[in-house]
């Protein structure tokens, strides 16, 4: 099957393209005597005059603008002293404008002039951060970043994100493909901002039903440039956050690196009652890392070097090195019943574990022609988690004793290669398309001690996951108003798992499957547009829950990976309507084999079994509402989304599904030039989707964020005010009754000061990730 792979993506389309290329706008300003003005702020809107596009500020009669082209703007220029200057342009080549203001007839004794730029926006759905606001570029952590996005959640364990609606988006990097090792990694420093595509077109891969877009600050000429930053935060525990951010070039060439350094007092706790009746076993638990002497120190560095071979065309190198440390005790204290036998049982379970990950990509860029350009690359990545426990339990008081000792290690090793070709049919029109290859190793090795009747245990595990693909991709103008982006991937998947100890594999799983992607966009009038989008997508699961790794909770329950997991494949359709910059957007998908944490019971181990685990299906339905709003000092983003979940299992107990209600609100008031406040807030309405019934909550944030000069920023933070943010769940599952909550250590007050030296002007670095399974790696 695989030689008709590069067959399949030449002969799948034909059509037409829009590229969607930047301009920039050269201005030089002077007054009424040709004099250069010192200072102005050049502002630039849509064809509304509603929504601030971009801005800058004007230095000794000079600014430079890059926008996106083939559109119709505002341009605006303010300077002390002189009317306002505002013209339109239109955008459809490189523009170099002279401007001259006219002094103002009165003479002002002192005017301020505050310019306020609502740093979230929405278009077409999709929403967009500008994470250079002084309001986000204090935040510490790129996660936390995150969290100000509508609609993104961040998993209890910090270890993965999620969209309302859409589950785990993808994450690119400057249109390049990182994963979720590399995001954590990153300095927010580096950010300049951040989108959330809803409908992502055939070029992002199959798993993607939403797509995070990271794009970095790319002001670099010649020169250096230095930023450090501490945070001091108090949730449970006090943490730590160093960072460090740098970069230099000269003659083209740049190097850029980050070194993070955090300190974390980390703190965790969950509580789960369950009834097993087939069993005939009851249990009731707390499970509690409480601090103040857990510890978990990261490490998180970066190099990038980027060498240029002619304007276009590069070889560049980028790689991520984190290194994390983790040392914590668990309680347990548990009340277990087993016929008429009943125990209550205080566990003390020590931990030692290392998570290491590193991941390095070779690029290299070359135009073969004017219209057509050739990427390649290849990428290496490693992750290793180390796992050494001691389990003490104290039975009905009789004291502590050694009944278990667990040693145990994953390792995992993987190699991607690709091409790409962007091939342009003409000046508005281009065709991508491309062939990949990933191949991912993984050994788990578990080693378990029992101490009360001795009896060592060993699991050697062996996995190993090809994949190769081929894409087309398509934009294209069916008339003046009319738009349309087409595309198809072709992905063939090879799965293989054994034992050491077993002749015979696990599983051995081959599958080719086609991904097709449309989107059709109608622009009514200048302010309105509506689009319809198709996608059928597919969510593999990561590496790391594919494996027999194992955590002891309570003597009856034991957290484990599923080396049995299936891919969630799904097919979406959705409809968007926008006016001015507000949106509504109406949409239904149905998954086959979704995913969710459960507890099952295993009969020939006599334990109950917490896992990822697929469901046979889900249905959903879903309207989301986006309203931005500026006025004065004041700028305001609220997205409320309407939700109806079905899930459906054969081995879970059937109940009543009702629609939820997401809402999520940032209020800014500029209330001096160089003070901003916050007032923001998310909500969950309580949620039953025919299986799972959970919780409803309210998260409130706010912050104060004043800069002294240029070089000086200085944040207070005060988030999960309430400390609403517990995660309740009950549900019957395989004749496993569960109710239970996962307590998240959110409620924060955190104090950050962050100071940049230097200065440097139009950066080039680029780097892609060619390996198109990075994100399951973690």
């Amino acid at each position: 099957m695989r030689q008709y792979l590069f067959i399949i993506t030449l002969l799948s389309f034909h059509g037409v393209v829009i590229s969607q290329t930047e301009y920039a706008i050269n201005g030089q300003v002077t007054d009424e005597s040709n004099s250069p003005i010192p200072v102005a702020d050049v502002l630039l809107y849509d064809a509304s005059r509603e929504n601030l596009i971009t801005y800058t500020t004007l230095i000794n009669g000079v600014f430079v603008l890059t926008v996106s082209g083939n559109e119709t703007y505002v341009l605006e220029i303010s300077a002390l002293g002189y009317a306002k200057y505002a013209m339109e342009v239109q955008l459809f080549e490189d523009l170099n404008l002279s401007v001259q203001l006219e002094q103002q007839a009165e003479v002002l004794e002192e005017v301020e002039l505050s310019v306020v730029k609502n740093p979230i926006t929405t278009s077409s759905g999709n929403t967009k951060i500008d994470v250079q606001h002084p309001i986000f570029a204090t935040i510490p952590e790129p996660l936390d970043l995150l969290t100000k996005l509508p609609g993104v959640q961040i998993a209890p364990d910090r270890q993965s994100i999620s969209v309302i609606g859409k589950g785990n988006p993808l994450i690119y990097l400057n249109q390049q493909r990182v994963d979720f090792e590399v995001l954590s990694g990153l300095s927010v420093d580096a950010i300049k901002s951040i989108e959330l595509l809803q409908n992502p077109s055939a070029k992002y891969e199959a798993s993607g039903r939403a797509v995070l877009l990271i794009e970095t600050k790319r002001d670099m000429d010649k020169g250096a440039k230095f930023s450090f930053q501490e945070t001091a935060s108090l949730k449970r525990n006090y943490n730590n956050y160093i960072a460090s951010n740098g970069s230099y070039s000269k003659n083209g060439f740049e190097v850029r690196g980050n070194l993070a350094l955090n300190n974390l007092g980390f703190w965790e706790s969950n509580t789960f009652q369950l009834d097993i009746p087939e069993a005939d076993i009851f249990s009731d638990y707390l499970v509690l890392i409480p601090g103040p002497f857990n510890n978990r120190k990261q490490v998180n560095s970066g190099v990038g070097l980027y060498f240029p071979i002619s304007e276009e065309d590069y070889i560049s190198f980028n790689s991520v090195l984190r290194l994390q440390t983790n040392r914590f005790s668990i309680i347990t204290d548990s009340f277990l019943e087993i016929e008429d036998d009943q125990s209550d049982i205080l566990t003390d379970t020590t931990n030692e574990s290392t998570r290491n990950y590193f991941t390095g990509s070779l690029n290299f860029n070359k135009g073969l022609s004017k219209d057509l350009n050739l990427f390649s690359g290849i990428q290496y990545s490693q992750y290793t988690t180390t796992l050494d426990t001691d389990i003490e339990n104290n039975t009905n008081g009789g004291g502590f004793a050694l009944e278990q000792s667990r040693e145990q290690r994953y390792d995992l090793n993987s190699y991607a290669f690709r091409v790409d070709f962007e091939q342009k049919l003409g000046n508005e029109t281009q065709l991508d398309f491309g062939v990949n290859w990933n191949e991912a190793r993984a050994k788990a090795f578990s080693e378990f001690q029992n101490l009360v009747s001795p009896r060592t245990d060993i699991l050697d595990f062996q996995y190993k996951e090809g994949l190769y693909a081929s894409y087309a991709s398509f934009k294209g103008k069916l008339s003046k108003k009319v738009n349309y982006v087409s595309g198809i991937r072709l992905e063939h998947n090879k799965v293989q798992s054994e034992l050491a100890s077993e002749s015979t594999p696990l599983i051995e799983r081959e599958n080719t499957r086609l991904f097709p992607k449309a989107t059709i966009e109608v622009s009514l009038d200048s302010i309105r547009t509506l689009s319809i989008n198709y996608a059928k997508s597919v969510k593999r699961p990561n590496f790391s829950r594919t494996n027999t790794i194992s955590a002891f909770i309570n003597p009856v329950l034991e957290g484990t990976g599923n080396i049995n997991l299936q891919p969630e494949i799904t097919n979406e359709i959705s409809s968007t309507f926008q006016y001015k910059n507000k949106s509504i957007t109406l949409g239904y998908f149905e998954t086959q084999n979704p995913s969710s944490f459960t507890i099952q019971f295993d009969e020939e181990a006599g334990t109950a079994i917490l896992s990822l685990t697929n469901l046979e299906r889900q249905k959903s339905y879903y309207a989301t509402l986006n309203l931005p709003f500026s006025k004065g000092i004041w700028t305001s983003s609220t997205t409320i989304s309407l939700n109806y979940d079905r899930l459906e299992d054969s081995n879970a107990i059937l109940g009543e599904t009702i629609p939820y209600l997401y809402a999520f609100t940032d209020q800014q008031f500029k209330v001096a030039k160089d003070t901003t406040i916050t007032f923001g807030a998310w909500a969950l309405t309580r949620r039953k989707d025919g299986i799972f019934e959970r919780n409803a909550m309210l998260v409130a944030n706010a912050s104060l964020v004043k800069t002294f000069g240029k070089n000086v920023q200085c944040a207070l933070r005060f988030n999960d005010i309430f400390r609403e943010l517990n995660f309740e769940e009950r549900y019957t599952i395989d004749g496993v009754e569960s109710d239970g909550a996962y307590f998240v250590d959110g409620r924060e007050v955190a104090l950050s000061l962050k100071y940049t030296v230097g200065g440097q002007k139009k950066g080039k670095f680029k780097n892609k990730n060619v390996d198109e399974n990075i994100e399951r790696i973690n």
